[in-house]
């Protein structure tokens, strides 16, 4: 199975936004959250989200038949 990329460059734009801000968060916002698991999994939210802006791929959507990138 090949990678190719299957986000568009809003959807790129906005899992951006969403990985520098959650991971972000989970870095420097530590003393608001109680929960060291909750914490770790912001992170890895939030990294998972920058990979995807990076690569334009999703996985997610890979197992799902979806695509938001136009031909």
């Amino acid at each position: 199975m090949a990678i190719t990329s299957n986000l568009s460059q809003i959807d790129r734009f906005i899992r951006g936004v969403i990985g520098v801000a959650v991971t972000g968060f989970a870095l420097f916002n530590g003393n608001l959250i109680e929960d060291v698991f909750i914490e770790i999994l912001l992170g890895i939210f939030g990294l998972l989200n920058l990979i995807s802006l990076v690569f334009g791929w999703c996985p997610v959507y890979q197992l799902a038949g979806i695509s938001t990138k136009s031909d």
